[in-house]
């Protein structure tokens, strides 16, 4: 069962896009707080619930400090991929029902995230739309699902095994048995013949 208010929303997603935007661009600061969000030039009380979007999606850690993926984030050719991999992982809940889900519709988001709030149809709108603000962010196609890539390591197999040969026995090999008998106390000459016959019959026949 999803745990209930589990995931982040803002109602003002422009000011989630605009944080977002300033990360690259800005120095990395100690922390970042709700108390700190005006001095970044994040005035308004609707502006809070970044900071709990950014540690929701592992941005910032339990005291509020940026963490190797914000830091990572800062990074052009990385941040795509990064975002990716956050989400994917906040998110586990809906990308084990949709490994797209960052190409699904509204209304498929809607009735993900209406069983994880008390609250009304306004709230599951914006959780709705914080999620495909951050997938806006985010280049799925750098960083496979688990699924995926479990699909790819097994494919990755199963190609380098092709043409290989099967191990055989070089030609021209001879293989010697030694094969022990005790043979019983008898003075009838012809239980060791029948002993004999038998071996050869049976052991050195090439048939």
């Amino acid at each position: 069962m999803i745990e209930l208010g589990k995931y982040p929303y803002i109602l003002n997603t422009g000011s989630l896009k605009r944080f977002l935007d300033m990360i690259p661009k800005i120095g990395t600061p100690p922390k970042v707080t709700q108390p700190s969000l005006p001095t970044l030039g994040f005035k308004s009380t609707a502006d809070r619930p970044i900071v709990p979007i950014l540690k929701f999606i592992g941005f910032l850690n339990e005291e509020n400090e940026p963490t190797p993926t914000y830091r990572d984030f800062k990074v052009a050719n990385k941040a795509g991929s990064v975002m990716a991999s956050a989400l994917q992982k906040a998110y586990a809940d809906l990308f084990e029902i949709y490994p797209d889900a960052y190409d699904k519709d509204d209304k498929t988001l809607k009735d993900f995230f209406t069983p994880t709030t008390d609250a009304g149809e306004q709230v599951v709108m914006q959780t709705v739309a914080t999620f495909k603000v951050l997938c806006s962010y985010a280049d799925f196609k750098a960083v496979p699902s688990e699924g995926e890539g479990a699909k790819e390591g097994e494919k990755k197999g199963q190609i380098e095994g092709e043409g290989k040969p099967t191990p055989q026995m070089p030609a021209g090999v001879t293989i010697n048995l030694n094969v022990q008998l005790t043979l019983p106390a008898t003075e009838d000459a012809s239980v060791y013949d029948k002993i004999f016959k038998a071996l050869k019959d049976h052991l050195l026949s090439r048939d």
